[in-house]
């Protein structure tokens, strides 16, 4: 009986009876593969769900806001570790605010600015990156 090249699955010649055997033979082969195949895709869908787990962990967000003087939150979805912000017209002015303190106070979803100083002036454009 001849078989396939690549896959080694059994061929009925024309001279060949009817028999169920390498038809049956054939399936078996399919089901050890697709089973095979079955657990390495499990194996790999694991690995995978545990990087995104730990890249989860680690967020940055950017963007910009424009001062209001007044206290004002910026929402990130997520509680920052650090922030870094400056004014978008690169007066030289850059702020930092970090759990420990500085020009922002972390909350539970970004970080909230205090009053009309630096960086929150009233118009003022301002750029930040904050960090989980």
């Amino acid at each position: 009986m001849q078989q396939t090249k690549t896959y080694k699955l059994n061929l009925m010649e024309t001279s060949d009876t009817f028999s169920p055997d390498p038809l049956n033979q054939n399936t078996q082969m399919i089901e050890d593969a697709l089973s095979a195949e079955t657990v390495r895709r499990t194996a790999g869908d694991t690995a995978l769900d545990s990087r995104v787990t730990v890249l989860e962990g680690h967020k940055v967000a950017v963007g910009s806001y424009t001062g209001t003087g007044e206290l004002q939150t910026i929402q990130l979805g997520f509680r920052p570790r650090a922030v870094i912000i400056q004014q978008v017209k690169l007066t030289g002015d850059c702020f930092l605010a970090t759990s420990a303190g500085g020009c922002a106070t972390m909350a539970d979803t970004g970080f909230t600015l205090r009053g009309s100083d630096h960086p929150n002036s009233t118009g003022a454009r301002y750029a930040y990156v904050a960090i989980k």
